[in-house]
């Protein structure tokens, strides 16, 4: 070997036993922690299936609930959706079927019973203001007209642009009329009629102001 080479042998070398150390630790850490790792990765893998069951699982029950609800035809079999499926999407929608049903059947006390059940338990729902609407109603048909019109007026102050608006507007004029106050409900309904000529809604309130006073 020459003196020009040497250097460079010397080198490599030195590389070469410092790959093979290096291999010798990743080695002995495999052999002390490898059952460690192998565990852990278990670990995950268990988990990462576990999280499959329970969406799974989620799911289904989910899907069980809607089928609940569809096939659903009496207050009774509303309330067991309602009470059994609690942590799916279907509950509040039962619910308030629940109250609508009892309300239609005459059951008023029960039905406000279950608006205030979900005003109560599904505060930040999407669906709360149906419940709102719903008790204002319960108020109108247990002939408190002043405070059904009272409620109505704060539904359309609480929820603008809301689908029920309309309904909510004509609702009001007929309270305030029971209640004896036909000037209010005069105005309220040709405000209606000023700002919604083309409404669907605008020949239930032309009629209930050609009405008012009879």
């Amino acid at each position: 070997m020459s003196k020009d080479t040497k250097p460079k042998h010397d080198e490599l070398q030195k590389k070469h036993a410092l790959e093979q150390h290096e291999v010798k630790q990743v080695l002995n850490f495999l052999k002390r922690y490898g059952t460690l790792i192998g565990a852990g990765i278990v670990a995950a893998t268990v988990a990462v299936l576990a999280s499959h069951a329970l969406a799974a699982n989620k799911a289904a029950k989910i899907a069980e609930a809607e089928q609940m609800l569809l096939s659903a035809q009496t207050p009774q079999q509303l309330e067991e959706v309602v009470n059994n499926y609690k942590s799916t999407p279907t509950a509040p929608v039962a619910l308030l079927n629940l109250a609508k049903t009892l309300f239609n059947e005459g059951e008023t006390a029960q039905a406000r019973a279950q608006y205030e059940r979900f005003v109560d338990d599904y505060k930040k729902s999407d669906q709360l203001p149906i419940a709102v609407f719903g008790l204002a109603y319960c108020s109108e048909a247990e002939g408190r007209f002043d405070e059904a019109a009272s409620e109505f007026k704060t539904f359309l102050a609480d929820n603008p642009g809301h689908y029920l608006e309309s309904p909510a507007v004509l609702a009001m004029a007929r309270c305030l009329e029971q209640a004896g106050r036909t000037n209010e409900a005069r105005i309220v309904l040709e405000d209606f009629l000023a700002q919604n000529a083309d409404s669907r809604w605008a020949g239930a309130a032309e009629v209930s102001l050609q009405q008012l006073g009879k």
